[in-house]
């Protein structure tokens, strides 16, 4: 037959333990969670940066001008390569137009690099006397920038 009595004692075991584990449980998360809370507040302090400061939301003493249309340069950059491409990056930025009249391109070379202006026409200026050399004459005709041999007469 059924043992009652012994299945009762069996539950009553259970439950009991149960309960052991629970309160075990409990007090585990409740160490757990106040180590954490501990930890969390025992972060380092912000680092004391020096140094000179600027004060904020101050007016400066004089006034600086600050230009609203920065002034194209008219240089060379080392990706032109020659001058038929620096000079065709130069009619695009200035919304001009380029008459290259002439059968050769030219390689870059050091005078070039010490072009650097932002008028157009004493860089044109500056081009011609760099390629006069080659024969080449650089100028400006209206809206547009013209490259042609020089002549035999200007020679």
């Amino acid at each position: 037959m059924y043992d009652v009595a012994g299945a009762k004692q069996k539950l009553l075991i259970s439950y009991g333990d149960w309960g052991v584990k629970k309160v075990h449980t409990l007090k585990i998360t409740c160490l757990v969670l106040t180590m954490l809370a501990l930890v969390s507040c025992a972060t380092k302090p912000a680092a004391d940066f020096g140094g000179r400061w600027k004060p904020v939301n101050r007016f400066a003493e004089t006034p600086m001008e600050l230009p609203l249309h920065a002034s194209y340069v008219y240089q060379a950059t080392p990706m032109d390569g020659t001058l038929k491409t620096m000079l065709e990056r130069w009619v695009k930025d200035s919304n001009m137009t380029l008459a290259y009249n002439i059968t050769s391109d030219y390689t870059l070379y050091a005078a070039v690099a010490k072009i650097e202006t932002t008028s157009v026409k004493q860089a044109v200026d500056e081009l011609s006397a760099v390629y006069a050399t080659q024969g080449v004459h650089v100028a400006i005709v209206g809206n547009q920038i013209v490259v042609q041999p020089v002549s035999k007469s200007a020679g």
